[in-house]
């Protein structure tokens, strides 16, 4: 679960980042009566896509967490899960401050947020890997 979500909020950020600078933007400067209602389409289509990357990686990735009796969890496991939830960590002291303190939220936390989950995500499918490659 805690995998899922951080490859969920990865991959939206991914998307934020792919419709501020290639949709929102160029737009704007061409059409800003079209940038509003482009963008809203683009969270939407954003939204949607990411549910279904998420289902592919729950059919594809099946037993990323499930191990045989003898197998234990490695350190690998311990510290991916450990950077997903510093991850969780920051995404809530940032949404903290957009939605308390009406901070609004700058480039730079967002790619510390992706780094942190890009860097766990990985962590988890290498051990993953390792045991499944293992096993054969």
């Amino acid at each position: 679960m805690n995998f899922l979500l951080g490859l969920g909020l990865l991959i939206l950020i991914v998307f934020y980042f792919a419709g501020v600078y290639l949709i929102y933007l160029p737009l704007s400067a061409v059409a800003p009566d079209w940038a509003g209602p482009a963008a809203g389409i683009a969270v939407l289509a954003a939204a949607g896509i990411t549910v279904q990357l998420l289902s592919m990686a729950m059919s594809d990735l099946r037993g990323i967490a499930l191990y045989n009796k003898n197998e234990r969890a490695g350190v690998l496991v311990y510290s991916s899960q450990a950077i997903i939830v510093l991850g969780h960590i920051v995404t809530v002291y940032v949404a903290k401050g957009l939605i308390y303190d009406g901070v609004p939220v700058a480039n730079t936390p967002l790619l510390i947020i992706a780094a942190l989950y890009s860097t766990g995500a990985a962590l988890a499918l290498q051990e993953w890997r390792q045991r499944k490659f293992s096993r054969k």
